[in-house]
This record gives C-alpha cells, structure tokens and sequence, in this order.
C-alpha cells in the first residue's frame, strides 16, 4: 500500500512523526508531500531534523498572498503529485489549508481520502478552522477522530459509522514518545509559559494590549516565545516596548519542538491562544488559560483544567494568579497509540 501524507505547518509536523514510525513499522511506502502553507522547507527544516522525520519527497514553494490564492497554488501542486504517484489513500491532518487543497485535490482523482481529527466543531460558522473541517470530512472516505466530542459530533451529523473510528490523538502519541525518548521531567519550575499567535488577538489592538498589560500586571514570572509576526504587531500598536521592559515577562525568540515541550513540562501553568498548545499543556498536567472563546474541546472547561478568559485583562490576571485546579485528568485523547490504529485500518481498507 501505498500513502500520500500532505503536511504543510508545525501541527502537522508534529502528527506526522508518528505517522512516519507507524508506517515504516508496518513496511508501508509513504510519501510525503510539504505545502510550503507556513513555512518553506528550509525554515520548517528544524522540525524534521529534531523529530527525525525524513526530508519530504515532494516540497511546494509558494508565494505568499491571499487564502484563496495560497489553497489554489497548493491544490495545483498536490494535484500534479497524485497524478505522478497514484497512492491508494491520502491522509490530511487537522485544519489548515492545505488539508482542504489536499482533500479536494485527491477525491476528484478519485484518490480515497483518510482524514486525521475529523468532526471536531467549535459552532463558531466563520470560524476558518471550522470551514476546513467540514470541507475535509465531507470529501473524507475515512474520519479519524480524535477525542469522543468530534466522534459524536460526526454521529450527529450522519456520517456513516462504518468510516468512523475513534482511534485516540497522534498529538498524544508524539507527546508520549518525546517525553519518554528525551527523559523530559514534568515538574513546575516557579513560571508561566505564554504564546499568543492567533489573528483574532494579534490583529486587534484592543485585544492584544489587554494581554499584554494582563501578562505585566499579573507580576507572575512568564516566559513568552513570541512569533515575528506577533512582535511586529506590538511594535506597530506601540506595545512592545512595555512588554520588553517589565520586569516579569521574558521575551523570547520561537521555540523549536522540542524546547517548547521541555518549557512547557516544567511550566506552573501555560496560557495560550493555540488550539493545539491547549492539548499538550493538559496531556502534561498543567492547568490552561486561554486568551479566546473559540472552545474545540469542551471536555478541558468541563473537568476544570481550562479557564477561558477570552481578551478580558481582568480574567487573565485573576487565572494566572489563582487557576489551581486540584480535580482528575480524564484520559480525553485516547491511549497514545492512535498511529498504530490507525495505519491498521488504512492497511485492511485500501492494503
């Protein structure tokens, strides 16, 4: 059998590592293909050396430019390899815009589409992360869900039940491994690991002054990996330079995986605005703060591990000083063995 893996940003990477060990130990021939969507090759390359994925066979260069464009050119680009490779089963991960160009290119081949976290809805319409999921799995053959939320969620919405399988979170797999392989401690070190990254907050300068005079005022030691784009968005709202002189808030240039999990293993508490951070903060026993009211997993809020304080400086401050949450961490995101299931099933399907 023969697998087409699309990847195209640093979640996607991520997911990808297990997929690769999980497909070179069932001796499957997998191929795949970088969009280029978030970073060139020679920029995501740190990722691939340090989870020892090997260097993609097939690596898009795009222009950067409106998302209509940039889903056009990486839909063209996945197009030409399928034709060349004619694979049994694509798989796309997530919901970026690469796993709909991917989607869309491979089920008008006629190429059956397997896609990773399928159903998971936030109810949020214009939501691009909720656009892409849906475009995924309606052109999915097999939906791989992650967590029992997105599984009922695709049983709602009458997808049929033999193309379903709740394998559990490739996130969680990764996670696992890289703990175990790199003896990485999970312990509370006396700080606070930020990352803000997402436009609702970085677009907005209401909202991302709130957070960073939330982030200073709280007085609680903080670390904060700031991507290029964010630190340029402060510098233009005229921000930066109280960020960068208090005397609790580290900036600090972006993580590679691997620091970014050391640092957050050893993290008191993470608040983020990242869909996929969230999850790994939680896998890793630290309470979570979140800077928006988009909710994936409603799970988190649920058993009390997340607070969602939005924009809200005043929440944010309140989190960050007293967010202790002291209940069970229920086993949401499956056994750390999604990878292993789900190449079985691929195998038995289209092997």
């Amino acid at each position: 059998m023969k697998i087409v893996s699309v990847v195209g940003t640093r979640p996607n990477f991520m997911k990808e590592y297990s997929i690769y060990r999980a497909c070179k130990s069932a001796g499957i021939d997998e191929i795949i293909i970088h969009t280029g969507q978030h970073y060139d090759y020679a920029m995501s390359q740190v990722f691939f050396q340090e989870l020892e994925i090997p260097k993609p066979d097939y690596i898009n260069e795009i222009l950067k430019g409106r998302q209509g464009y940039e889903t056009a050119t990486m839909l063209t680009f996945i197009e030409d390899v399928l034709i060349e490779e004619k694979p049994d089963v694509t798989l796309v991960y997530g919901d970026v815009n690469s796993t709909v160009a991917a989607g869309l290119a491979s089920v008008k081949l006629k190429i059956p589409v397997a896609h990773v976290e399928a159903g998971l809805r936030s109810g949020v319409l214009y939501n691009p992360e909720e656009i892409n999921r849906k475009v995924a799995d309606a052109v999915s053959e097999v939906l791989f869900p992650h967590i029992r939320e997105a599984y009922d969620s695709l049983m709602h919405e009458g997808y049929p039940e033999e193309n379903v399988y709740l394998v559990g979170d490739l996130v969680k797999d990764t996670l696992v491994d890289i703990v175990r392989r790199f003896d990485i401690k999970i312990r509370r070190d006396g700080y606070i690991l930020a990352t803000i990254h997402r436009a609702e907050n970085t677009d907005n300068k209401e909202r991302l002054t709130n957070i960073t005079e939330a982030l200073i005022e709280s007085g609680v030691s903080i670390k904060l990996p700031l991507h290029p784009r964010t630190k340029n968005k402060m510098i233009e709202f005229g921000i930066f330079k109280h960020l960068e002189e208090s005397a609790n808030v580290e900036v600090m240039e972006p993580l590679g995986y691997l620091d970014m999990v050391k640092m957050m293993a050893h993290a008191d508490k993470v608040v983020t605005d990242s869909g996929g951070l969230r999850r790994e903060a939680y896998m890793l026993e630290k309470p979570i703060i979140t800077l928006i009211d988009i909710i994936w997993v409603q799970s988190l809020i649920t058993n009390g591990w997340k607070k969602v304080c939005d924009a809200d400086k005043e929440k944010i401050i309140d989190a960050i000083l007293n967010h202790n949450p002291t209940g069970p961490r229920d086993e949401i995101f499956g056994d750390g063995h999604a990878a292993e299931k789900m190449i079985k099933i691929l195998l038995e399907r289209f092997g």
